[in-house]
């Protein structure tokens, strides 16, 4: 499988808002609060084009003629620490075919090269909610080890709190050093 990130545009609004909705995205986010149009715009504003994030569309490259043919998610990176070189990678995670275990590696790998070899980021972390162990194996296949369980982290679906892990991995990880 081919995919491209591209770098997301306010145009990409609805397509967002509808995945970002979508129940099975939302019980794997901390804020499960639904989104608008209006409100991704706002945020598109104020968070993308400031720098803040660094948004991506994943799209599907056809294999045979190497032709870019749909968006199949969107993964970013949030809360980029310039000062101490660390950084936040999220990937949505769908029920789209397209959008499985080799499709999110590749694009997982692809943000890490973003972060190391670009920004100069030492250190990208995540989280996983701990009942999501596929996830967390996921993030494990790219190189992130386990820092930590924080505890009660997020309110539940069914109001409860929820533990998540907290991964990392460090430049020289990345690098095989």
């Amino acid at each position: 499988m081919k995919i491209y990130l591209r770098p997301v545009t306010e145009e990409d609004g609805a397509l967002i808002v509808k995945w970002r909705n979508n129940p099975i995205v939302a019980k794997h986010c901390f804020n499960r609060n639904p989104i608008t149009i209006e409100s991704n715009k706002k945020f598109y504003h104020e968070m993308v084009e400031t720098g803040h994030y660094k948004q991506y569309i994943v799209e599907r490259i056809e294999e045979f003629t190497g032709v870019v043919t749909y968006p199949i998610a969107t993964v970013y990176l949030k809360d980029i620490d310039r000062t101490n070189k660390r950084c936040e990678l999220c990937i949505f995670t769908r029920d789209d075919e397209e959008w499985n275990t080799e499709s999110q590696t590749i694009a997982i790998k692809q943000l890490l090269k973003v972060c190391f070899e670009e920004l100069g980021m030492h250190k990208v972390y995540s989280y996983v909610f701990t009942r999501y162990e596929d996830e967390k194996e996921l993030l494990e296949n790219a190189g992130f080890k386990e820092e930590t369980v924080l505890k009660g982290e997020a309110v539940g679906i069914d109001g409860s709190y929820d533990d998540a892990y907290r991964m990392s991995i460090f430049e020289e990880e990345y690098k095989g050093e």
